[in-house]
């Protein structure tokens, strides 16, 4: 019996107030190494329109990638897939009482 491949891709949302200690997280049904942010935009959990950065790793450093080409395969941190999610349209706003 074969198992089906899975991904779990860890975010965080910091408008959301999301700890990034704490990522929340969603299960996707391709190995992590063939995973592109068309599917990542296909399969997020969320509703609405949301800016995608990748956590990569350069000269040993924790950086963030903003992806232009949808189909090419995202980077991963120790075999993980994180990102950091900025929502293009605020959740949460502020009103000044005037």
């Amino acid at each position: 019996m074969s198992e089906k491949q899975f991904t779990l891709v860890y975010y965080y949302i910091p408008e959301d107030f999301d700890d990034p200690q704490m990522p929340n997280a969603f299960a996707l049904s391709k190995s992590a190494d063939e995973v592109t942010l068309t599917d990542i935009e296909k399969s997020f959990p969320l509703t609405g329109e949301f800016v995608y950065r990748f956590k990569y790793k350069y000269n040993g450093a924790a950086v963030w990638m903003d992806l232009i080409n949808k189909t090419c395969r995202v980077p991963k941190v120790d075999g993980r897939i994180y990102l950091k999610v900025t929502r293009k349209v605020p959740k949460y706003t502020v009103t000044s009482s005037s």
